[in-house]
């Protein structure tokens, strides 16, 4: 049986791709049986495939030694394949990484939903991504992203606002977090029973060609992904073809036709990549996690105000921010007074104030 550290050894050493990396482990005893063959077979040069392959496991071996003393010393752990640990929906991808470098707490049958959107979101992407975010973690499931500034960034903090787990699946090494906002929020994930995962070495620095491949694993872990905002472009559709080839669900919000953040989604939704949802509970429903959402019912969105002029406020605020000053012309209220109705609807959950004095709808 090869332990750990020897798979860590033979990836480290770079001879074959993954796929026949897997195959070598699968047929050989362990590492130094595998090292033997090699140096037996390639003095009868019965090898072409794999020539030099000696020097690259000796490599391999030394800095694997160096990769479990910098795990120790980080706190992390590193996990294989084959471990018990390693995250069970991620082994039926086809190319699950062999090793995983991980800090935090993996759960291998853990229930996890990915959450994705651009970096650049919108306040109605904002509010859409903390309602699924919250409502996951409130059911157990753990929400997972890739740590991006954006709606990555507000489904992780949403999770663990909401005392829920969150995971983080980086495109560099667990060493290599350049931005300190990010480095903030992946001590919070740790903190929090979650966890930060990474195929990639210690010191490896984040490249573009990383991304990609690290999006695999956000959809490849978890049972579904939703995508909440997006343009054509971007990690966010990578990730949901992925999922999608991977025969994982994919859902997708929809969003204004004239805003180019959601174009992605609506392509998707539009090109049947992925179902259309406007509520989490519609997301658990496909899922078979919970009863069927009513579509209308007697009691929804039926708020009770003070007078109609509370009412009135109210229905002129939407899901697209509206400054204070434009209410109180559209209305012809006193500015005082608007602040004063306004603070009492957002005691009531019903409206938020955002920076500058904008105010959006929530119900």
């Amino acid at each position: 049986m090869w332990s750990t550290d020897e798979v860590l050894a033979l990836t480290l050493s770079r001879i074959a791709p993954q796929p026949k990396l897997k195959s070598i482990v699968e047929n050989f005893q362990n590492f130094d049986h595998f090292l033997a063959f090699i140096v037996e077979n390639e003095r009868a040069q019965h090898l072409p495939d794999f020539v030099g392959s000696y020097e690259k496991l000796i490599f391999g071996r030394k800095e694997a030694e160096n990769q479990i003393f910098k795990a120790e010393n980080f706190g992390a752990k590193i996990i294989s394949y084959w471990d018990d640990e390693y995250p069970k929906r991620l082994r039926e991808i086809q190319y699950p990484p062999l090793v995983l470098f991980v800090k935090g707490n993996v759960d291998p049958d853990g229930l996890s939903i990915s959450m994705v959107g651009t970096r650049k979101n919108t306040h109605y992407g904002k509010l859409v991504a903390e309602e699924f975010a919250r409502k996951f973690v409130e059911r157990g499931i753990i929400v997972t992203s890739g740590l991006a500034f954006g709606i990555d960034s507000i489904c992780h903090e949403t999770a663990i606002n909401s005392n829920g787990t969150t995971y983080g699946i980086l495109a560099c090494g667990l060493d290599c977090v350049a931005v300190s906002v990010t480095r903030k929020l992946v001590d919070q994930i740790v903190e929090s029973n979650g966890a930060i995962i990474t195929e990639y070495k210690f010191g490896t620095k984040a490249l573009p060609a990383y991304f990609p491949q690290r999006n695999r694993i956000i959809s490849g872990i978890s049972v579904a992904t939703v995508v909440v905002e997006s343009d054509i472009k971007g990690g966010a559709m990578i990730t949901a073809r992925f999922a999608f080839d991977q025969n994982r669900d994919v859902f997708a919000v929809p969003g204004n036709v004239n805003s180019p953040k959601s174009r992605g989604t609506n392509y998707l939704i539009k090109n049947n990549f992925a179902k259309l949802v406007s509520s989490p509970e519609e997301v658990l429903y496909e899922l078979g996690l919970a009863e069927e959402p009513k579509l209308f019912s007697e009691n929804e969105n039926e708020v009770e105000f003070e007078d109609s002029l509370d009412s009135g406020i109210y229905n002129a605020i939407s899901s697209e921010p509206k400054h204070i000053d434009v209410l109180a012309d559209e209305l012809n209220i006193d500015i005082s007074d608007l602040l004063f109705r306004l603070l009492n609807l957002e005691f009531k959950g019903l409206i938020r104030q955002l920076p500058g004095k904008y105010y959006i709808r929530v119900k």
